[in-house]
């Protein structure tokens, strides 16, 4: 921050103030920039009805903080600054009362903007006394004893304003684009034959960027980073304020779901192009991962272009296969999840080896008769011997089976016996 030096004895000039002045402005300008970023955005400014309740709102005081020249024109005796550009601070002090009449043909609504911009205004003008040369006793009346006044102040304001719509049926009414240079902050809608606008008639414009809060408050309350979602089931729609202006990598982001999910879903943030919604296995969600009012928490991965759910509270969570023993498992990979008991007698012998191919472990059941007395069966899995049954008699039935790993080879032998069945859950 640039900082004006005086002396002592030295002739004071307009510009040491007027010095003062810009600098403290600008260094002010930095830190907003550093704080909120380069977008525009407002913090106050609520819209709410007027008391007693009348066809006008009142939006209440607040700033705007947005990206100017540092001076449009001639600040006093420092020239115009256009080169270069600062946040704004525009300050609206006291509320604003606003007009919002109803339309006039029955059946039909109109939604009003209430928009906001930054002004830099000059003002408070005052005939000043001026040093005069020839008579330093007697000063001057404005410049030159010409009388006229000077402007003292320039404003830095937050201009409120509402633009009207197009009146149509209710319900297939539209809200205007803000102005340029305005940014929108609230819609209020009014039907043919209201009397009074309520809180209820007030909404929040799309892409809103107001701050949630103060800044400790936003932290602490993740402000900034939740809404509640207006979508459909598998289509969810997030307008967060203030928007979001881009999707950034490593981004999380927390939403209240509106409906549950049944498949494949896709997330449309602050009007920006859908994009897919994945589980945490990086794989597309299959139904039950999002319920109606979970909480959830997403993370953008520009790599794959897509959210990743992390988690909705209440609601199953995608896991990947596991690999190594302290893994959490996915269903596909529990025995007796989504396998069958198979006969496959027909396509299986004694004595030859068979891999399990299916990805997870399986269980295998083997029944035979013996033909002579001690015959038995045995299971090698991977060429070790791990199970063995015998019956001393002959003619008698021998039952056997085991888990078989994924991937693992395994082979039943025997002696004496005859191969009656062989199930397998697979």
């Amino acid at each position: 921050m640039d900082r004006v030096q005086v002396f002592p004895g030295a002739i004071p000039l307009e510009t040491d103030i007027l010095n003062t002045n810009k600098n403290t402005m600008i260094a002010l300008a930095k830190l907003s920039a550093a704080m909120l970023g380069l977008n525009t955005i407002a913090n106050g400014l609520a819209c709410v009805p007027t008391g007693p309740a009348s066809l006008q709102v009142v939006v209440n005081p607040g700033e705007i903080y947005s990206l100017q020249n540092v001076d449009n024109t001639a600040y006093s005796s420092l020239a115009s600054d256009t080169a270069h550009q600062i946040v704004k601070q525009g300050i609206l002090l006291n509320a604003a009362t606003l007009n919002c009449p109803a339309p006039g043909t029955a059946g039909q609504s109109i939604n009003y903007l209430i928009q906001a911009a930054y002004q830099d205004l000059d003002a408070l003008p005052i005939v000043l006394p001026y040093y005069n040369a020839s008579n330093p006793a007697t000063a001057y009346s404005g410049p030159a004893n010409s009388g006229t006044t000077n402007n003292t102040v320039r404003q830095g304001n937050c201009v409120v304003a509402v633009k009207a719509g197009t009146a149509a049926t209710t319900g297939s009414q539209t809200t205007p684009a803000a102005d340029v240079g305005y940014i929108g902050l609230w819609v209020v809608t009014v039907a043919n034959g209201q009397a009074t606008i309520v809180a209820g008639n007030i909404a929040a414009a799309a892409n809103q960027s107001i701050l949630p809060g103060s800044l400790l408050a936003s932290l602490q309350g993740n402000l900034a980073n939740y809404a509640a979602d207006t979508g459909t089931a598998n289509t969810y729609v997030i307008s967060y304020s203030p928007a979001v202006a881009s999707l950034k990598d490593g981004m999380v982001l927390w939403f209240n779901a509106k409906i549950a999910n049944t498949g494949a879903s896709t997330v449309a943030v602050n009007g920006i192009a859908a994009v897919p919604l994945l589980g945490a296995a990086h794989s597309a969600l299959q139904g039950g991962e999002i319920i109606a009012n979970g909480r959830c928490m997403v993370v953008y991965n520009s790599t794959i272009s897509s959210f990743v759910l992390i988690e909705c509270t209440g609601a199953a969570v995608q896991v990947a296969s596991a690999t190594q023993p302290n893994h959490a498992v996915n269903q596909s990979q529990v025995i007796g999840v989504g396998q069958t008991f198979s006969n496959v007698t027909g396509t299986r012998a004694l004595g030859t080896t068979y891999t399990n191919a299916t990805g997870k472990p399986i269980v295998i059941y083997v029944y035979g008769v013996t033909s002579a007395a001690n015959g038995y069966l045995n299971i090698q899995i991977n060429t070790i011997n791990c199970v063995l049954s015998q019956q001393n008699f002959t003619s008698s039935g021998v039952g056997i089976s085991a888990v078989i790993p994924a991937g693992a080879t395994y082979t039943v032998t025997t002696i004496s016996t005859t191969l009656s069945n062989w199930y397998e859950l697979r």
